[in-house]
């Protein structure tokens, strides 16, 4: 059954009464450009009913996990106090075992007293499920202790239940976040704007779904609706309401094993995505990150609110703490805007690539569109621009002394190498593997190291010469570069090599890697030099530690105070691909970071990204990209400064090149 439709009211502004810092005008426009945070200056209380069913049919075993999980978690980083947490689950004092009876209960003790600033929060695990009512109709529910043993409906709680005690009577201006960790919870709320990822995978936990008694069991083949009716989507336009949905309508919630105990997936990805962000994060973001660490699993999480702006607001109203606030307004605080963009496809030789130039062109464009760039300010160096710019080893180092020359304090500088990457014999005796890693410009079929540019010179020329308080990101897509910068905080998230295929005649299938075979004179150690190290005998991490671009750095804590992130397409002993993806040649790193980039509507942290773009290269490629920087925080920054995400994503035409 509906509930009565109510006269539309007008919709508020979301920061009318949200307590969201700036000031919104009241028309559409200014709506959509309302500030993406919401502050939260009132009373936290929260009811968190986890349900194992113990010792019956039904049993599970991840919900009361889920609980105590979820209440660390509000404890810890979001400001609840135990007072003011109210627990439903069986290791409680039976009278606050999640009868029907007292779930509803906690529900209405959640709406006591509050206030305009007040942040209310609803978390169920347990089973959902579905059954006939009068007039063949099906009605969805989630299902109370006493449902395995007591007559339906009146030991389910239904849909139109939770919307008449948990939704409708949410006072103006107090904000609201129900999780539902459940079957057939796709559109538990049924709001205005709905976002919901999805994915494909397989896993085989068992699901949160309890089958109804067969008297009112609704058939297979009979169409499902999750929690949908009962709520006229006006109702709530006044609300500041968020519902978090652990799968689609027609999809069940899997009870799992995850880090070492049994708990909800889907719970579990929540609480993971807070923590990797360091428990900053707008919904949208957040339900983006759910849906990248649910990869496995056939489950399509879900996430309703009642105004598109709301949707860029911080989770559980918690803003960045003051002094990462001051570090992100440094950040946006940006002078000039400079970029050196390299690409080489070393056309007509041996070691011809055919995507470093895209590449180039993809950078271009993010930063000119994206990131405030002018073209005025990009020094681009490939075979397409006149040949005073083509990169021969010079050619590059002049532009990295151009990118340096006149930078200050707030400027922010971009580098970007796409080409060959390899490795050399070290004439120094101070690499311990004794090999030195370099990059390879247009000029390098001449003689080594003359024509190379070795992990030294890159230090010397870019990290060393960097200004305080100019911040400079570079991207390596080329082999051997995992630890390009060897900087303080390395992020590489290690994946399983696969190996590359051998490269097909059609372009879809077309795999190359960023690896050029130095000449034979300077290709291989001598063992005696290895030997006069002491390095000869030495363990495969002392080896592993030696390669890709590591040596090049004796003191790590030199660029301390530098504001420097270094990004690259692969670990050390692994090698970058040059493929044919979206319709072009391109690298296949670079792809997934512009891509990545475009889904995040460009405003996306450090770590995020770069886990994003792992996710994207993994199952397809064996690369396994890696970050570094020169402090700990800094993974928690924007990439290029840019922390208020795109209102709409452009589009691109795909045509080959």
């Amino acid at each position: 059954p509906l509930c009565c439709k109510l006269p539309r009211r007008p919709a508020p502004c979301p920061a009318q009464h949200s307590g969201a810092m700036g000031v919104c005008h009241g028309s559409p426009a200014s709506r959509a450009e309302c500030p993406a945070n919401m502050r939260v200056f009132g009373r936290r209380r929260a009811v968190l009913a986890g349900l194992n069913y113990r010792g019956t049919s039904a049993e599970l075993r991840g919900c009361i996990n889920d609980m105590t999980n979820q209440k660390s978690v509000l404890q810890e980083h979001y400001g609840f106090s135990e007072k003011d947490i109210l627990m439903l689950h069986e290791d409680q004092p039976k009278d606050k075992w999640p009868y029907k009876a007292r779930m509803l209960e906690g529900m209405r003790w959640l709406y006591e007293g509050a206030a305009a600033g007040d942040l209310l929060y609803f978390h169920y695990s347990g089973h959902g499920s579905q059954f006939k009512i009068w007039g063949g109709m099906v009605a969805d529910c989630i299902c109370p202790l006493d449902c395995v043993d007591q007559p339906w409906p009146g030991s389910v709680i239904l849909d139109t239940e939770i919307h008449k005690v948990l939704y409708e009577p949410l006072p103006m201006g107090v904000k609201a976040i129900a999780c539902f960790d459940c079957c057939h919870s796709g559109t538990v709320a049924n709001l205005t704007v709905k976002r919901e990822l999805r994915h494909s995978g397989e896993h085989a936990p068992r699901a949160r779904y309890l089958k109804a008694p067969a008297i009112v069991a609704v058939k297979e083949t009979e169409p499902v609706a999750g929690l949908r009716r009962g709520v006229i989507a006006e109702n709530c336009q006044d609300h500041q309401l968020w519902v978090f949905s652990g799968c689609q309508d027609n999809q069940t919630s899997a009870d799992a094993y995850c880090d070492g105990q049994f708990q909800g997936a889907f719970t579990w990805a929540l609480l993971k995505s807070l923590r990797n962000d360091v428990w900053n994060q707008t919904y949208i973001d957040l339900l983006g990150q759910i849906r990248t660490n649910l990869k496995g699993y056939t489950q399509i999480p879900a996430l309703t609110t009642t105004h598109t702006a709301y949707l860029n607001f911080w989770y559980c109203g918690r803003e960045p703490e003051a002094a990462s606030r001051e570090e992100h307004a440094s950040d946006r605080e940006v002078g000039s805007r400079r970029a050196l963009l390299i690409g080489i496809n070393y056309r007509n030789t041996h070691n011809e690539l055919r995507g470093c130039i895209n590449d180039v062109a993809t950078y271009k464009d993010l930063l000119i569109q994206h990131y405030g760039f002018q073209e005025s300010e990009m020094l681009i160096l490939t075979e397409d621009e006149p040949r005073a710019n083509w990169p021969y080893k010079a050619r590059i180092v002049e532009g990295m002394q151009w990118l340096m020359r006149g930078a200050k304090k707030g400027d922010s500088l971009f580098l970007s190498y796409s080409g060959h990457g390899s490795q050399m014999v070290d004439r120094t005796g101070t690499e311990p593997n004794g090999m030195s890693d370099c990059i390879c410009p247009l000029d390098c079929n001449k003689s080594w190291p003359e024509h190379i540019i070795l992990d030294t010179e890159i230090h010397t020329h870019l990290y060393d010469s960097l200004p305080d308080g100019v911040k400079l990101t570079c991207v390596f897509d080329c082999c051997h570069s995992g630890t390009v910068a060897n900087l303080e905080y390395n992020r590489d998230l290690h994946l399983a090599a696969q190996g590359f295929e051998e490269v097909p005649a059609v372009p879809e299938r077309y795999h190359g890697a960023r690896y050029m075979e130095p000449p034979r004179d300077v290709s291989q150690p001598h063992s005696a030099s290895i030997l006069a190290l002491g390095c000869g005998r030495g363990s495969p991490a002392q080896f592993k530690k030696a390669s890709g671009f590591r040596n090049a750095v004796a003191d790590q804590k030199l660029y301390g105070n530098r504001h420097l992130w270094v990004l690259s397409g692969c670990q050390d002993d692994q090698t970058s691909a040059d493929a044919f993806v979206s319709c072009m040649y391109q690298g296949a790193f670079t792809w997934a970071l512009a891509s990545t980039l475009q889904s995040q509507r460009y405003a996306a942290k450090y770590e995020t990204l770069l886990t994003q773009v792992r996710a994207k290269l993994a199952g397809r490629y064996s690369q396994v990209p890696a970050l570094s920087t020169t402090r700990r925080a800094y993974f928690d920054r924007f990439f290029l400064g840019k922390s208020a995400p795109e209102l709409a994503i452009r589009k691109h035409c795909c045509a080959a090149k």
